[in-house]
């Protein structure tokens, strides 16, 4: 089974592991599709967008649209992808 905790990590290791892992995975999956303009109103890409709204709505405040490509996407990843390492290294061992 591929979706395994690595020895000495606990459950809550996990969750942020794969938790975050989702999510910034769903996040890639919404910017292709942002970039070949496929509409929202599919189910998944709703689905999708409601997913990470919350995580790119408050980056799109401050960060404008540089032609026709949204840079709040990038920059949401590089975050998501700095809080989980962070998450993960703060953990004690066991968690």
């Amino acid at each position: 089974m591929f979706l395994t905790i690595p020895p000495g990590h606990g459950l809550i290791y996990g969750i942020i592991l794969y938790g975050m892992g989702i999510l910034i995975l769903a996040l890639i999956i919404r910017m292709f599709a942002s970039w070949f303009r496929i509409d929202e109103r599919v189910a998944f890409i709703r689905f999708l967008a409601r997913l990470t709204d919350p995580f790119i709505t408050p980056i799109r405040r401050f960060v404008p649209r540089v032609g026709l490509l949204d840079v709040s996407f990038i920059l949401t990843f590089v975050l998501l992808g700095i809080l989980q390492v962070l998450l993960v290294q703060a953990l004690p061992a066991g968690w």
